[in-house]
């Protein structure tokens, strides 16, 4: 196993082709890299993700997030 400290590390040992990695559907809209093809990765299990935030954060902003967080997971 290869473990690396970044997502932009991460490319690179992906592309050195020292692994493989499951990413979602935008990092490939956002990344550009010759050495990296994106296969759809079909019939796979739901994956949990945790929104957190530091309570004395700004409370605006983290609501504005979490709400599109959560319209955006209603969507699929």
């Amino acid at each position: 196993m290869v473990e690396t400290a970044n997502y932009d590390e991460w490319l690179e040992t992906v592309a050195a082709n020292r692994g493989i990695g499951i990413v979602p559907e935008v990092a490939q809209r956002r990344t550009q890299h010759p050495a990296l093809r994106f296969v759809p990765l079909t019939n796979a299990p739901p994956s949990p993700v945790s929104l957190v935030h530091f309570p004395d954060a700004q409370r605006t902003l983290i609501r504005r997030f979490l709400d599109a967080a959560l319209s955006a997971a209603t969507l699929e």
